[in-house]
């Protein structure tokens, strides 16, 4: 399967994806109640994709509030299957198409890993001047019709790109009833293709799917803007220029082309500056010697570090002071 022009959908093969999303998750209620009946749910589920009748379920929706509130979108588990299934096909065929210094949601790569490069580049281009900047609420504002062109182009595999677009429907088919519900009304509207937008942030297709989209931006800014350096971590950027002038140009061109892709900047995270001043990073503060995380960033850990996202926090790049104090937050909890 992996690699392939054409997607394979066997039972072997949705075992196999199965099994890839059950690794490392504990028992749920709702994972067990399907494992309860696998066998058959497994068969039903091959069938449906082979035959066309496969429909996405609704999601289950949180609110997550860290450094700003994020809705969380959960995928049945029968379909999270899916999405395992899905990912595991696109990666080998979309990973070699997007640019080396994209760092976010790929084998080997990683937000460490994206630190020290950017401390490299910082150090190799020292008196570059650099945009800064990031997407607001990129998730939330990918437009499907310009999505389903790129996926058009890029995925050959009919019966992948079926059963990906119902899977990008059901977000905005979601959030309809949702707000249905909300406002207490009952109606017969359809989901218009041409305005629909947003990827869930809970599915793991949205991951591959977004650096696939973000890769029209990639190309745009390496070849045609041509920057001494280029550097994307998720939604977040740094384009390296020779010139202040160089680096506002780019900067206006940046933004029209993210324009056209339906996606806007960040205003309060647009910002030109020189090489040696250092800059504000995904959540660190980073210049040629070092990277550490922010004031903002450590605060908010402390007042929310606890057993379950220890783990997580402890793989940022902490000062040992602030490594030893986490454990005794936990233990004063």
């Amino acid at each position: 399967m992996t690699g392939s022009s054409s997607i394979s959908i066997t039972v072997t093969d949705i075992w196999r994806a199965w099994v890839a999303f059950r690794r490392g998750k504990k028992p749920s209620r709702i994972i067990l109640r399907f494992e309860s009946n696998l066998e058959e749910n497994l068969l039903r589920l091959c069938h449906d994709l082979n035959s066309g009748q496969y429909e996405h379920q609704e999601y289950s929706h949180k609110i997550v509030n860290e450094k700003k509130r994020r809705d969380i979108y959960v995928a049945s588990v029968r379909d999270r299957a899916v999405h395992r299934l899905l990912y595991d096909y696109l990666v080998p065929i979309i990973d070699p198409k997007l640019d080396y210094d994209v760092w976010s949601c790929r084998t080997g790569k990683g937000l460490h890993a994206c630190l020290n490069r950017t401390q490299h580049l910082l150090k190799k281009h020292p008196s570059a001047w650099i945009w800064r900047a990031d997407i607001t609420k990129f998730f939330d504002s990918v437009p499907h019709d310009i999505l389903t062109e790129v996926i058009e182009r890029q995925i050959e595999c009919q019966k992948t790109r079926k059963i990906l677009d119902k899977i990008v429907s059901s977000y905005a088919s979601q959030l309809d009833r949702q707000t249905d519900r909300q406002t207490d009304r009952q109606t017969d509207r359809q989901t218009d293709r041409q305005t629909a937008i947003g990827l869930p942030i809970g599915n793991l297709t949205s991951q591959i799917l977004s650096n696939l989209y973000l890769n029209e931006f990639d190309s745009y800014v390496r070849h045609t803007l041509k920057p001494l350096a280029y550097i994307r971590y998720g939604d977040d950027f740094l384009v390296f220029c020779r010139t202040k002038t160089e680096a506002e140009q780019a900067r206006v061109l940046g933004i029209e082309k993210l324009k056209q892709l339906g996606l806007r900047v960040n205003e309060a995270q647009d910002r030109t500056i020189r090489s040696w001043q250092g800059l504000h990073f995904l959540g660190h503060i980073v210049n040629k010697d070092e990277a550490i995380i922010s004031r903002k960033t450590r605060n908010l850990m402390f007042r929310r570090v606890d057993l379950r996202s220890i783990s997580s926090y402890s793989s940022l790049k902490l000062s040992k002071k602030t490594k030893e104090k986490l454990p005794w937050l936990i233990d004063l909890s």
